[in-house]
């Protein structure tokens, strides 16, 4: 019995189940290498019956489905599609966004009840919702709050000269977000500017960005901001970000401190596109037991509605539920005239402590915005010229950008402040003070880094390489950023991959079992 589930607003998502186990999430932007792309409401591509159509042709070929018991579909514009013409199904179920958004985190979690938050940029559900979740009962609504938290903490950033300005704004609120948080740690918080900046949060309880920026411009004309090309000084920028995150965070905590004095033994589920705020998460962590998915955002909500489904009695580990390559079978016409040899771990482990750069495309893609060692570009992280060099030769990004590691489970408590688990980098713990010079690559202005945690379980390639480079320079850590350039998606293709080994300073590529070198 198959279900299919099909979110198609900004990062549009189409996700498979066969009886209760979820077999596959396939997201438009890597099939269509446009970053958060949508099928519905953000745009509305003449093409996406075409782009659907193929997805659900890649579901027939591979695992022989051409019936679904469900279709459960949202942000999608049924007066735009005939939605039988396309699917094949017996029954439709509209699940509602935060409820989508909630089962996502739930069922990936490891606890049986939970408190749950939800909150994002707006939806059907508008902006913020908490519930009481539970793997066999489901969801209990208990809250839902008025505040635009996602809009709210974005627009200062379309203001800051030292992030790229996005001429489409509904492009900048899916990017800007990411930017500010590596920018926070530059400034300090101000309260002149904290106290204008909660005048701004409590003003956004509606959907309208253009609005919220407008309002914005109005607050903070002081400061030099008169319409919507205007640009904070330097200094005012940096505190702006700073002032913006506490903003955030205190805002947050006073709208959900009442529940967490409720409901003391809850493990808290922090889930939404405000769940990528990690230094949010983080300083939650230090009080509570908290979960963030590896999609929370609008990219894991398909998940998330199968989940609300199935209920499954299982975690669902959605790490691994990509596709493979689209064009894996090319790969030969790819290494004609290339230098390349089998997979061996050693070779790539001394390559990458001898300086090199290697781009990673091996089984199936992550599922979320984080790089997970399946689509990366990989090199030391005790190098301290790779954070520069980087961001602007390779990613072509902000330079004040960080970058991430990845370490062996047993080695966290070697370099951070940390023993937990952390495998998708949902949280950012202190570096310690012994090995900051060390990882000054991985490091951010503010001591901390967005680690991840690998088990041998989880990743063998990434596990098994780190421990060779462990053996070569007793240092078993590596910077792993996500296999893309800045403005395109996470890349599916050998295309594109050899593309960035062709024209970027890659000097080697790992594709499955091959290794590709110059």
């Amino acid at each position: 019995m198959f279900n299919l589930a099909f979110h198609g607003s900004h990062n549009s998502t189409i996700a498979l189940s066969c009886e209760d186990k979820i077999l596959e999430c396939v997201e438009i932007e890597r099939l269509i290498s446009k970053k958060n792309a949508a099928l519905f409401y953000y745009e509305n591509p003449d093409n996406r019956v075409e782009i659907i159509k193929k997805v659900l042709t890649h579901f027939e070929k591979k695992y022989g489905c051409y019936e679904y018991e469900n279709l459960i579909i949202n942000s999608v514009d049924t007066d735009r599609v005939d939605l039988k013409s396309i699917f094949n199904f017996k029954q439709l179920i509209y699940m509602p966004h935060h409820e989508a958004h909630s089962n996502n985190v739930i069922y990936q979690s490891p606890y049986q009840r939970s408190l749950v938050v939800s909150f994002d940029g707006g939806s059907d559900q508008k902006f913020f919702n908490i519930f009481i979740g539970d793997k066999s009962q489901g969801l209990t609504h208990l809250y839902s709050g008025k505040r635009d938290y996602a809009i709210s903490y974005m627009t200062p950033a379309h203001f800051i000269g030292d992030i790229k300005k996005e001429n489409d704004i509904y492009v900048g609120n899916l990017v800007y977000s990411g930017k500010l948080m590596g920018y926070v740690g530059y400034g300090k918080v101000r309260e002149d500017l904290v106290e204008k900046l909660v005048e701004f949060y409590e003003s956004n309880t509606y959907d309208n960005i253009p609005h919220a920026i407008n309002r914005f411009i109005s607050l903070f004309s002081e400061y030099g901001i008169n319409d919507w090309d205007s640009k904070f000084s330097e200094q005012d920028g940096k505190d702006v970000a700073a002032s913006n995150q506490l903003v955030f965070e205190r805002l947050f905590r006073m709208e959900v401190n009442n529940f967490l004095i409720q409901y003391p033994n809850l493990p808290l589920l922090i889930t939404g596109g405000c769940a990528l705020n990690i230094i949010n998460n983080t300083k939650l962590l230090k009080s509570r037991d908290v979960f963030v998915s590896p999609n929370p955002s609008d990219v894991g909500l398909a998940v998330g509605m199968l989940c609300g489904l199935l209920k499954p009695k299982d975690i669902v580990d959605t790490a691994y539920i990509g596709p493979y390559v689209w064009d894996e079978d090319e790969l030969p016409n790819y290494l004609v005239g290339r230098k390349y040899e089998n997979l061996n771990v050693k070779r790539v482990a001394l390559d990458i402590v001898n300086g090199n750069i290697i781009g990673v495309v091996r089984g199936r893609s992550e599922h979320g915005p984080r790089a997970l060692g399946n689509r990366s570009i990989i090199c030391d992280a005790t190098n301290p010229e790779m954070k520069d060099y980087l961001n602007k030769e390779i990613k072509n990004r902000e330079s004040f950008r960080p970058f991430s590691p990845v370490v062996r489970y047993e080695d966290i408590q070697k370099y951070f402040e940390f023993k937990e688990e952390i495998r998708w980098m949902t949280f950012s713990p202190k570096v310690k003070e012994e090995k900051k010079e060390l990882l000054s690559s991985v490091i951010h202005i503010d001591g901390t880094s967005r680690v991840q945690t690998v088990t041998r379980e989880q990743n063998q390639f990434l596990y098994d390489l780190l421990t060779e480079i462990d053996k070569l320079n007793g240092n078993g850590i590596v910077l792993n950023t996500s296999f893309n350039i800045a403005g395109n998606p996470i890349l599916n293709t050998l295309k594109e991959s050899f593309w960035m080994f062709d024209h970027k300073n890659l000097s080697g590529l790992v594709i499955n079992n091959t290794y590709v070198y110059k």
